[in-house]
């Protein structure tokens, strides 16, 4: 099950395939990630996320994907099986609960996180090496932006164009950022989003606010980058801050290479007002492929 080809998620049970086999098949698919399903010593769902050049501990959407394929499939499919609108999923990261709506045929991801503003920014000159097209439009740009981690070894820097909205189409895909992340947090995975913003309103008690995205890595541009999103809109929060303050960000992205992504991210922040308490994820997916995968013994 995908979001508009995110992720390809492989179910192997209770199989134990390599580092090596999961990287090698992750590369050869070359989805933007690639999720491998598993039971765990527990016999909880448990997963191993790669893109095509590494692991990672955590990705939003494929979380979100693999919700889906349990809720709609794994889990009717057992004896013991009771209708449930919850469960845990087991990342690298920490356990996720996932919660499934099946009204609004959405699954709910609670973000694992431990959200950090790196003291070194990423330049202007460090963005453009990886957009030599956005070059014609520096002078628009800022000298630095913030580089931020959602957890360790998944880091976004974030460009708000929302002043010259024209630089958001020029955006295409290329090569992860290099950025210089505080000791303790490297290696990781980098990625840029790009956004814009719309002016905040009040709506229940929540701050609301839609953006725009555009996630570039690793010589691709992601569709629904559910990680780079809790990232955006944590830093978001924490900016704007407040006591208890809860978010929720509309999020618009892939329009610009026709595979349109809707994502909800909820903030809410700590009693002080300066730390992330709570991020959730919530998006749809629907089914593009299904087979089996016949691996040399």
């Amino acid at each position: 099950m995908a979001s508009h080809q995110l992720s390809y998620i492989l179910d192997v049970g209770n199989k134990v395939l390599s580092p090596l086999q999961m990287q090698t098949i992750a590369r050869e698919f070359n989805f933007s990630e690639t999720v491998f399903l598993r039971r765990n010593d527990s016999d909880e769902f448990a997963v191993n996320i790669y893109t095509p050049v590494a692991e990672i501990d955590f990705a939003g959407h494929p979380v979100i994907g693999t919700g889906h394929v349990i809720f709609q499939q794994l889990l009717p499919s057992l004896r013991q099986y009771h209708a449930s609108s919850e469960t845990q999923l087991f990342t690298n990261a920490g356990p996720v609960t996932l919660h499934h709506d099946t009204e609004e045929a959405t699954v709910s991801a609670q973000v694992p996180h431990n959200v950090h503003i790196h003291s070194r920014p990423t330049t202007k000159e460090q963005v453009l090496k990886t957009q030599p097209s956005l070059h014609a439009h520096s002078s628009s740009l800022e000298e630095v932006y913030p580089a931020v981690s959602i957890v360790k070894r998944v880091t976004y820097t974030l460009v708000d164009l929302t002043r010259d909205p024209d630089i958001f189409t020029c955006v295409s895909a290329g090569p992860s950022q290099v950025t210089e992340l505080d000791d303790g947090w490297s290696p990781s995975f980098t990625g840029v989003m790009y956004y814009l913003t719309s002016t905040p309103y009040m709506e229940e008690g929540f701050v609301m606010q839609r953006l725009r995205v555009r996630m570039i890595a690793i010589d691709l541009e992601d569709p629904a980058c559910g990680s780079g999103c809790s990232s955006l809109c944590a830093y978001l929060a924490l900016r704007r801050g407040g006591p208890r303050a809860q978010f929720k960000f509309l999020i618009e992205q892939g329009k610009e290479i026709g595979r349109d992504s809707y994502i909800h991210v909820g903030v809410t922040l700590n009693q002080s007002g300066d730390g992330v308490e709570t991020i959730s994820l919530t998006g749809q997916a629907a089914m593009v492929m299904e087979g089996t995968l016949l691996l040399p013994e």
